[in-house]
């Protein structure tokens, strides 16, 4: 019987073992591990703020209370993640991949002893469902990138399989979170 360390260890040597195809795959890997992310949190926050509601189709761009309140679960979401990922990762200080095992070379130095949960998981998965909770479609392209971003971390050595998918259940629990909450506030008012 496989137990989950070994289970999380056999995904962890088979997505690694894509580093050996190719330079170029590991500069795109690379990229999308440590690079792409700023952006993809630059275009969240633009789109959080000049999207459009239906209800302002025809109205000047400005930033009306939907979009307001959008932001402000999205933010308080994503914080808390950020926060409570932080806390946890300095109270387990789990070892990265590279340190763990000797013949791990990542494509990039990333971090030590904080390795779960992946704050880049936690971060990209809040901001997922926080677009997700109110669009759909554009949430679903956010997933689609922060599965992209976590999975490119493990290829790239510097995350077990684990710490990618505890980030990703406490980012989204925490923006669903948030958005509970702030709604049921505003519901209110």
């Amino acid at each position: 019987m496989m137990y989950l360390a070994d289970l999380n260890n056999v995904i962890f040597n088979s997505l690694y073992a894509v580093t050996a195809y190719s330079p170029e795959l590991n500069f795109w890997i690379y990229i999308i591990a440590e690079k792409l992310d700023w952006y993809v949190v630059l275009v969240g926050v633009f789109f959080i703020l000049i999207h459009k509601h239906g209800h302002r189709m025809n109205k000047p761009l400005f930033i009306d209370r939907a979009s307001f309140v959008e932001g402000l679960y999205t933010t308080g979401g994503v914080l808390l993640a950020w926060l409570l990922s932080y806390g946890i990762k300095t109270v387990l200080q789990t070892a990265r991949p590279f340190i763990q095992f000797n013949d791990v070379t990542p494509l990039f130095l990333y971090g030590g002893y904080d390795s779960f949960p992946s704050g880049h998981a936690t971060l990209f998965a809040a901001l997922a469902i926080a677009i997700y909770l109110h669009h759909k479609k554009f949430g679903i392209i956010f997933m689609i990138l922060a599965f992209m971003i976590g999975v490119a971390r493990i290829i790239a050595g510097v995350h077990f399989p684990v710490d990618i998918l505890g980030g990703w259940v406490l980012g989204g629990l925490c923006s669903w979170f948030a958005y509970v909450i702030l709604i049921k506030k505003y519901q209110k008012q």
